[in-house]
């Protein structure tokens, strides 16, 4: 028998709180994964702004050798040992220096960037033809779903 002094909770009441808990518990995982994806892309922007200072001491020795380029790859930049290989934030695989990523230059200064990633990109247009993003406007927003 059960005295006065003896009290406990009902199953009703310790099934609500676990309820609670399963509510809070599922809304915190959206938010961190949000978080997480803003990361995410705040990384591979900031993997432009890399490869934007690499392409400008890249640039100012070419126009010191008197040879002014106005595209330079992503390749050129990883050969000429200016940069390392980008990790795709992503899908956590270097990026393969090729010439499909590049920037483009005016005399010693950089203007545009293209950047291909496996799952975003920084330079694809509405219509399917390549259009650079200068780097004036540079920002989250500018990445585009492949």
């Amino acid at each position: 028998m059960m005295t006065e002094s003896e009290r406990g909770y009902t199953l009703v009441e310790l099934l609500a709180v676990i309820v609670i808990l399963g509510i809070i518990a599922v809304i915190a995982m959206l938010a961190i994964n949000n978080i997480i994806e803003k990361s995410r892309q705040q990384a591979f922007v900031a993997n432009a702004l890399t490869m934007k200072s690499s392409a400008e001491y890249y640039a100012k020795d070419a126009m010191l050798h008197e040879r002014p380029i106005n595209k330079i790859t992503y390749k050129e930049l990883v050969e000429a040992k200016l940069m390392e290989p980008i990790l795709d934030p992503h899908s956590k695989a270097v990026m393969i220096p090729n010439d499909d990523s590049y920037v483009l230059a005016d005399g010693e200064s950089v203007q545009s960037i293209c950047l291909l990633g496996d799952q975003y990109n920084l330079c694809t247009s509405e219509d399917g033809e390549k259009e650079e993003i200068p780097f004036s406007t540079l920002s989250i927003g500018s990445l585009k779903k492949n």
